[in-house]
């Protein structure tokens, strides 16, 4: 399965919610998997990953607010059979707008530059353009429903995926349903004071630029298509400061390098795709994530979302 991820769309989430009376304007995590054997080998690799990100919201009044920030993501794993550790990375610059357009409808408009490559060196190939666009309709001060559009200009070829999620809090403030297909699900219940209980989904599609040779294949590009599966605990300070810890599974994970291009692509589907494979897929295995993230409180008039 081969889904964007949108991290930074859903950075944004927070000042077009009514329920969702908070913003996250600092996150980071980090992810190591136990070996994962190459497929047909007894070879194995250890993969790690870490993820930053950093929002910086700007108001201008009721109705607008200008929306910037980086975010950052690094993988690292031997990606073939015989290869040494490598490092993958992205940096993206995230600017846009939140336009309340009436008392029903909001929209999140995005441009997402970015960097994506092993970064040896730095050319026309490293970098990527993207852009989304997100509406919300809201039916009740606890739920509303989103529709929305991303696309970029993956190193494969054209990506776009349409988006369809909701948003939904209890009356009681403790059930939180946080809802974007293809690219995330959040639910969470309050178990405690500070302490949540929740169960994520997040698929991701990524490209990386490869600058260090892989055999005398020009063009080498690696794509990265992971769904992850976590139960996790969340325990969040008065002040705002909260830690996650998470446990869970990669789903039809994998790290293929290409040197061909295709024509377009949409979740699931690569049209005009005959591309051939140059390195082994490795195994799926389990995730162990730690994240830590500062949480900006929009109102005080609810504490249970500490």
């Amino acid at each position: 399965m081969a889904y964007i991820y949108l991290a930074l769309i859903l950075t944004t989430w927070s000042l077009t919610s009514t329920a969702q009376n908070y913003i996250d304007l600092i996150k980071f995590d980090y992810v190591v998997t136990p070996p994962n054997t190459f497929d047909s080998t007894s070879t194995s690799t250890t993969l790690q990953e870490t993820n930053g990100d950093a929002t910086i919201p700007i108001a201008i009044n009721d109705n607008l607010a200008f929306l910037t920030g980086i975010a950052f993501e690094n993988s690292s794993a031997s990606f073939g059979i015989g290869r040494s550790r490598e490092s993958m990375t992205g940096l993206t610059l995230k600017l846009g707008v939140n336009i309340k357009h009436n008392s029903k409808w909001s929209g999140t408009y995005v441009l997402l530059p970015k960097i994506s490559s092993d970064l040896k060196k730095i050319d026309r190939r490293d970098f990527q353009f993207g852009a989304a666009v997100l509406m919300k309709y809201t039916k009740t001060s606890r739920f509303n429903y989103r529709i929305g559009l991303y696309g970029n200009t993956e190193l494969s070829g054209p990506f776009i995926v349409p988006l369809f999620g909701l948003y939904y809090l209890s009356p009681s403030e403790k059930f939180e349903a946080k809802v974007l297909l293809p690219v995330t699900v959040d639910l969470n219940y309050l178990i405690g004071k500070g302490i949540r209980f929740g169960l994520n989904f997040k698929g991701q599609q990524r490209s990386y630029n490869m600058n260090s040779p892989f055999g005398s294949e020009a063009n080498r590009y690696m794509e990265r298509s992971t769904n992850e599966l976590y139960a996790y605990f969340q325990y969040g300070t008065k002040s705002g400061l909260n830690f996650q810890l998470k446990f869970g599974r990669s789903v039809w994970r994998s790290y293929r390098i290409y040197d061909e291009n295709v024509a377009f692509g949409i979740p699931l589907i690569f049209f005009g795709d005959n591309r051939t494979q140059l390195n082994t897929d490795f195994s799926d295995s389990w995730l162990f994530k730690i994240a830590v993230f500062y949480r900006l409180k929009l109102d005080t008039a609810s504490e249970s979302n500490n």
